[in-house]
């Protein structure tokens, strides 16, 4: 997901920072900017669920497309940890 994130989210992230959508931010510009940053955004958002209304939701109000990223990072995450449980209970 991290070089999904990269090739069709980061342009998109770089429209919103020049146009001024994080002003006091100084990590939301570069957080889709290498698969590092994107790994440790989606680890942030998805994992921790932190920050859902600093960076994502800013960039899916403005490219609702990319909604398609962020959940599918969020189900194959759900999914994988549902089919952990399932495994360590049967």
């Amino acid at each position: 997901w991290a070089v999904i994130a990269v090739e069709v989210i980061n342009p998109k992230v770089q429209d919103l920072a020049a146009a001024g959508c994080w002003e006091g931010c100084d990590r939301c510009r570069r957080s889709f900017s290498s698969t590092f940053d994107a790994n440790l955004t989606f680890f942030q958002t998805v994992v921790a669920g932190d920050s859902w209304g600093t960076i994502a939701v800013p960039v899916i109000e403005a490219h609702p497309e990319t909604a398609c990223v962020f959940i599918g990072s969020l189900m194959t995450l759900v999914f994988g940890v549902l089919n952990l449980i399932v495994a360590v209970i049967v």
